[in-house]
């Protein structure tokens, strides 16, 4: 498979030479008659979009037919499931042009509610043709249903999907579906039913250090230097990470030929890389990145405990809005604490702070962890930045 396959993008796809091979061997499978479904799950910016980018390309290499789509419209009742099978090569397909299921699906749309309980009888039909649909492509040969950014998707599409799992896998067909760790019921269920139908999981991975240097050496086209790979560090081998950091430095001129590469020069690209940081979390609600900010106080890691008595919420509550954070891969569990995945986005949380609250919270910090037995050098370190 092509690390490459995807045109107008300057970054290789780098370190995901195992994931290409997975998916290269159940896509041959595919191309014998047999039927294969594989979930993708990962943080954002991890590269799952990528990887299948890359799929896609090789299906196409060897004839086999992919129906794509990415989950972008979760108001409109079965936005994901029709721009795969009603909108293809760029436009609405004809009435007629693909049959009588197609029409009428296609009519039928127009007129399905956002909620089952207003007309159930369309969503039934709806999900009828729908499967009708999905189950008949095979009829012509191998294909690729490929869908991308689930936790995006609209419900009723993710509930016939999940429904779907119930036959096993689709004749004649490799079903790929990308997510993110969301807290979806219907996310969750979809995940559940096709796992318990023999699906493969892949955990799509952050980058290793090496691949991490790599990547950024192919962006600026020579070897990088000891400062800049310390930066490379903070990204915790997110490949969007990686680049947008790039590109932040060589924005603001902050690389300069240093020891037969290019390296990091001056302190103008600090603000850059905070900024950097934040937009990796700007999707998230404004109260999980509120949240998240108070805990780049504590630093790297912290107990929620801690955190819960800095930031005066319940424990419970504090939980509750974490785990927003958890499954963006903002955070992670390590024991009894949560851990910063990325040390840049910790960082540019903490610089986006308002000076004066950033002081009131570290005097907070202090007076929490104090209560809670953190050893005195520990609380001498916050109240030193709280003047």
């Amino acid at each position: 498979m092509s690390a490459s396959s995807s045109a107008g993008r300057r970054e290789p796809l780098v370190g995901r030479a195992a994931e290409l091979d997975d998916l290269d061997e159940v896509l041959s499978t595919v191309t014998t008659g047999a039927g294969a479904t594989v979930l993708l799950e990962g943080e954002p910016g991890v590269g799952r979009s990528r990887l299948v980018e890359a799929l896609q390309g090789s299906a196409r290499l060897l004839g086999v037919d992919v129906v794509s789509a990415r989950g972008h419209d979760p108001r409109t009742p079965y936005a994901l499931l029709a721009d795969a099978l009603l909108r293809r090569d760029g436009g609405p397909a004809g009435p007629h042009a693909r049959g009588p299921v197609v029409a009428e699906l296609t009519a039928l749309l127009d007129r399905v509610p956002a909620g089952p309980s207003g007309a159930p009888a369309r969503h039934a039909r709806a999900e009828e043709l729908f499967t009708a649909l999905v189950r008949r492509h095979g009829d012509d040969g191998p294909w690729a249903l490929v869908l991308d950014d689930l936790h995006l998707a609209d419900a009723p599409s993710l509930a016939l999907l999940a429904h779907l799992a119930g036959d096993g896998v689709l004749p004649h067909a490799l079903t790929v579906m990308t997510l993110r760790p969301a807290p979806r019921p219907e996310l969750a269920a979809l995940v559940a039913a096709w796992t318990r139908a023999g699906a493969r999981y892949h955990e799509v991975r952050p980058l290793s250090t090496s691949a991490c240097v790599e990547l950024a050496q192919h962006l600026v086209g020579a070897p990088v230097g000891p400062a800049l790979r310390g930066v490379l560090a903070t990204t915790g081998g997110n490949p969007r990470l990686v680049v947008d950091v790039v590109h932040a430095v060589q924005a603001c001129g902050a690389l300069e030929p240093r020891g037969g590469g290019l390296d990091l020069v001056g302190e103008a690209w600090n603000d850059e890389l905070d900024r950097v940081g934040r937009s990796h979390v700007q999707d998230l609600d404004p109260a999980v990145r509120h949240v998240l900010g108070q805990a780049s106080v504590l630093g790297t890691s912290f107990v929620v405990g801690d955190l819960a008595a800095l930031t005066g919420l319940p424990l419970a509550d504090c939980w509750r809005t974490l785990r927003h954070g958890l499954a963006a891969g903002v955070v992670h569990a390590r024991g009894d604490r949560l851990v910063f995945r990325h040390d840049l986005v910790r960082t540019g949380l903490y610089g986006g702070l308002e000076p004066t609250a950033r002081r009131a919270l570290h005097a907070r910090a202090a007076w929490a962890l104090r209560e809670a037995g953190a050893p005195s050098f520990v609380v001498a370190a916050h109240l030193e930045r709280a003047r």
